[in-house]
C-alpha cells in the first residue's frame, strides 16, 4: 500500500523547510569576538520569529561567559536560551559517536564481522584532522532535521572554518577524478591481490558490489547538496568580521580572498569601530557595517546589525566570458607571487590561501590549451 497521503504532505513540508534552511558563520576577529557575533546574530534571527540555532566548537567558554551561565554545561544537545534561540556545543566525542553508529549501519550489510571485529563508538580516540569532518557532520545532522530556519556557526578559527566550509567541493573533486576506479570497483579483485585471512573474509562475505556503488552514489549526492549549499549566499552566509587595525584588516582581506578558494562569495564585513578609510578601500565594494568595539556586551551588538535578510551584491569567485574565450577568477587580498594556476583533466587548478580549487571548464573551453594567464589585481585573468 502507498504512503499515506497525510504522511506525503509531512514530508514534503520538511523538504520545503530543508530547502530554505540557512546557516551563517564567520571569518576573522578573535574566537571570543566571534562567539559575541554569532550569538548577536542568532538572537536577531530570532527576534525575527526564526527557529534558530547557535552552534560552537568545544569547549564552550566563551559562549557560556557571555551567557552568564558558567557553571552550566551547554552541551552536545541543544537547549533552549529563549523561545526562538537554542545553543550547541560541538563535541568531537559526540560527533564521533553519532558518525559512528551511522557508519556501522551502512557498512554492516556489506561487511562480515571478522573483517573489521566489534568496535563501540565509546572506545573511539580522537584524532588529528578529525574534528573538521565531526564538525561537518553535526551540522549535517541539525541542518538534515528540519527543526531550524538558521543555523549559526561560530567556529572561532577561521582557517578549521575555511577547510570545513570547502570541504564538500574538495570531496566532490575526489569523487571526479576517481569515478572512473569506482566504476570499475572489482572486490574480488582487491581480494586476490591482497591475500591472506582479510582476503578470505571479502571473498566469503559475498558483498553485492552493486549497493556498494549505490551508497557511493547517495554520498556523492549529499556532497553535491554541499557543493550547491556553500555557493547558494542565501542558504551559506558568510561575514567577514576585523577591526580598524592594520594588522587585522590585511588578515581578514587574506581570508576574503581564501573564501574565493571554496567557491564562497562574501557581500558583508563587520568592523569592530568605524570602518577608517583604508578598512573601506581594502574591502570594496563590500557592505561594512560598524559595531561597537566592546564585544562582551553581546546585547548591545544586536542593535547595530544591518537587515541581515538582505545580503549586499558580491563579486562572483569567478566568472566565464566564452566570447573572450577567459576565465576571471576573483582573489583579493593576494599578490602575483602568492598564486599559482595550472590545468590538469580540463580543470583549472588555482593555488592561493593555502589551499588548491579545481574549477570546471564549459564545454568550450574544455580541450582547449591556455595560452596564458595574468594577474591584474583582484583578479586573475586565463586566456583560452
Amino acid at each position: 500500500m502507498g504512503q499515506p497521503f497525510a504522511d506525503r504532505i509531512v514530508q514534503a513540508a520538511i523538504v520545503l523547510k530543508l530547502a530554505m534552511t540557512r546557516i551563517v558563520t564567520l571569518l576573522g576577529g578573535t574566537p571570543e569576538q566571534q562567539t559575541a557575533l554569532g550569538l548577536a546574530i542568532a538572537q536577531w534571527f530570532a527576534g525575527q520569529q526564526q527557529q534558530t540555532l547557535l552552534a560552537v566548537p568545544s569547549p564552550a567558554t566563551s559562549l557560556q561567559f557571555l551567557i552568564g551561565s558558567s557553571e552550566q554545561v551547554i552541551g552536545w544537545q541543544p537547549k533552549l536560551l529563549s523561545e526562538r534561540l537554542a545553543i550547541a556545543e560541538l563535541l568531537a566525542t559526540e560527533s564521533l559517536n553519532a558518525a559512528w553508529q551511522e557508519l556501522n549501519r551502512l557498512v554492516e550489510p556489506y561487511l562480515p564481522q571478522e573483517l573489521v571485529g566489534k568496535v563501540y563508538a565509546a572506545e573511539l580516540v580522537i584524532l588529528p584532522g578529525m574534528d573538521t569532518l565531526l564538525t561537518l557532520n553535526a551540522l549535517r545532522v541539525h541542518y538534515s532535521s528540519g527543526e531550524y530556519d538558521v543555523i549559526v556557526y561560530a567556529g572561532g578559527n577561521s582557517q578549521d572554518t575555511l577547510r570545513l566550509i570547502g570541504l564538500p567541493q574538495g570531496l566532490a573533486w575526489y569523487y571526479r577524478r576517481f569515478q572512473r576506479l569506482l566504476d570499475q570497483l572489482d572486490l574480488n579483485a582487491i581480494a586476490n591481490a591482497i591475500g591472506g585471512p582479510i582476503a578470505s573474509a571479502i571473498m566469503a562475505a559475498n558483498i553485492d558490489t552493486q549497493k556498494v556503488r549505490e551508497r557511493f552514489a547517495e554520498a556523492k549526492e549529499w556532497v553535491d547538496r554541499g557543493v550547491k549549499i556553500a555557493a547558494d549566499p542565501q542558504r551559506l552566509s558568510v561575514y567577514l568580521l576585523t577591526d580598524t587595525t592594520a594588522i587585522s584588516t590585511a588578515q581578514t582581506q587574506w581570508l576574503w580572498g581564501s573564501a574565493q578558494q571554496v567557491n564562497v562569495p562574501i557581500s558583508e564585513v563587520f568592523c569592530m569601530g568605524e570602518p577608517t578609510p583604508e578598512v573601506s578601500r581594502t574591502f570594496a565594494p563590500l557592505r561594512i557595517s560598524a559595531l561597537p568595539k566592546d564585544w562582551s556586551n553581546w546585547q548591545r551588538l544586536v542593535s547595530y546589525l544591518p537587515d541581515l535578510n538582505q545580503l549586499g551584491v558580491a563579486p562572483a569567485p569567478h566568472e566565464f566570458d566564452e566570447t573572450q574565450q577567459q576565465v576571471r577568477i576573483f582573489l583579493p587580498g593576494f599578490r602575483k607571487e602568492q598564486v599559482k594556476l595550472s590545468e590538469f583533466s580540463g580543470e583549472l587548478t588555482v593555488e592561493a590561501g593555502d589551499q588548491r580549487r579545481h574549477i570546471e571548464l564549459p564545454p568550450s573551453l574544455k580541450g582547449k590549451p591556455v595560452r596564458g594567464g595574468k594577474f591584474e589585481a583582484p583578479y586573475l585573468i586565463v586566456s583560452f
